[in-house]
């Protein structure tokens, strides 16, 4: 028989072994959770995906969108037969390839009801390269608002899928058309020709930027001419106003005001033409499709600039490391700094004999020279501004490496500005006043 001590004692140490198991129990550490999220079409990548189909269900009333692979994008067959939005479609076809689920539902009458599945939303019917037929039918959100019940190729259960891709396919014929207005890729620009009540505008692209051969050659602003291109390579149209060119007369297209052709460097061109305004908006035409759609005022005022906005606001460019010599004519007489020697990058004074031998500060010329903005380029300047630059109030001449001079002449001021000239061409470049005291400086400023 158990004495009543031994008793205790046993009955204290399953009281402590199961206290310390339940402890160890409660506060040991869980083993890593698994995600048991699995892809919906195994093995399938977005660009296995041949054609799509959107069937919108509204009340039961089925709103179908087709679209289709075309060449490298996509188009749309159905209810528009017009090129689509890539972007968006392949949106789709990447929500479908990605899509995956780690939860299922029964799928009841009644919960079908429930879940928004009876009929259901949106239905995607899509096939792949193969051959291969799926569909997915998408309801309701799930109470988190991340995941969307669904129903995939017709099986019994209900899924949950991410609502990303109920939010690519929910999207109106509309929203998924293609709303380019010129498909350019900027980078691959050789030239354009822009036609506008201002005349004709032709611009060719170098290797250091952009030049102008008409209406006269010269540089050309880079800047200017890389965001009109730009504007139109990037712009979407914001409606539509004919799905066929059948009555161009009625839009202004079959004289247009503004047409601009763009020529890529293998010698494709594509052209936009501009015709009638319609409220604060106007009608335009990629010429290889047939749509007339409505492009803003703002790219209109682009695409009407004249060759005096395109033109390079910069007076002179100059490299600094071809110019051997730097002479000043200005109000503080004559002014002359020589490279020490070759491949140098020292300077020393020449003119005036009073600063004979100092070194030279040449960064101060061509820092101003680098930093010289015209407001306004003038193509066809008065008579009176042309003599202003007849009797220079200063002058800068730089000789280079070769020998060959170039000149920069500046007026006097009138009222606020300016007038420049360069040797460069026959353009002349509205300054404001200021600019003349930055490159006047005093020979004890450039001997400093």
């Amino acid at each position: 028989m158990i004495s009543r001590s031994t008793l205790i004692v046993l009955i204290l140490a399953v009281l402590i072994g199961g206290g310390t198991y339940y402890y160890q129990k409660k506060h040991s550490t869980p083993p890593p959770s698994t995600d048991a999220s699995k892809p919906v079409f195994a093995s399938m990548q977005s660009a296995d995906i041949q054609s799509i189909t959107l069937h919108h269900l509204p009340e039961g009333k089925d709103t179908t969108i087709a679209l289709n692979r075309s060449g490298e994008g996509w188009a749309m067959s159905q209810p528009l037969n017009t090129p689509a939005d890539t972007s968006s479609v392949q949106g789709i076809a990447d929500g479908l390839a990605e899509a995956s689920s780690s939860q299922s539902e029964p799928g009841t009458p009644d919960r079908l009801k429930a879940y928004g599945l009876d009929p259901g939303s949106i239905a995607i019917d899509f096939t792949t390269k193969k051959g291969a037929k799926h569909k997915v039918l998408l309801g309701n959100k799930d109470f988190t608002g991340d995941d969307v019940y669904a129903i995939v190729d017709s099986q019994q259960k209900v899924t949950l899928l991410p609502n990303s891709l109920l939010t690519s396919a929910d999207k109106t014929a509309d929203d998924l058309r293609d709303k380019a207005i010129l498909h350019v890729d900027t980078d691959q620009v050789a030239s354009a020709e822009l036609k506008n009540p201002s005349g004709d505008i032709v611009m060719k692209k170098t290797s250091s930027g952009w030049n102008m051969t008409k209406p006269d050659t010269a540089a050309a602003d880079s800047d200017a001419v890389s965001s009109l291109l730009s504007a139109v390579s990037t712009g979407k149209f914001a409606s539509v106003a004919s799905e066929t060119p059948d009555n161009l007369g009625k839009y202004g297209l079959s004289n247009p005001a503004v047409t601009l052709t763009v020529t890529n460097d293998i010698g494709k061109s594509s052209t936009l033409i501009v015709g009638s305004k319609k409220g604060d908006d106007y009608y335009a035409r990629d010429t290889s499709r047939p749509t007339i759609f409505e492009v803003d005022a703002d790219l209109y005022k682009k695409l009407t600039q004249t060759s005096g906005e395109l033109l390079d606001k910069e007076p002179l460019h100059v490299d600094e490391s071809d110019i051997n010599e730097i002479q000043i004519q200005g109000s503080h007489g004559n002014i002359v700094a020589d490279r020490k020697s070759a491949g140098s990058e020292e300077w020393v004074m020449t003119e005036p004999s009073a600063q004979k031998g100092k070194s030279a500060s040449a960064w101060k010329v061509f820092s101003v020279l680098s930093g010289l903005k015209a407001d306004e380029v003038i193509e066809k300047p008065t008579a009176a501004v042309l003599r202003s630059l007849d009797h220079p109030a200063y002058q800068l001449t730089l000789i280079d490496t070769k020998g060959k001079k170039r000149t920069l002449k500046v007026s006097q001021a009138s009222g606020d500005f300016i007038y420049a000239q360069s040797s460069d061409g026959p353009a002349v470049f509205k300054l404001k006043k200021s600019s003349l005291s930055d490159l006047d400086i005093t020979s004890a400023d450039l001997a400093s």
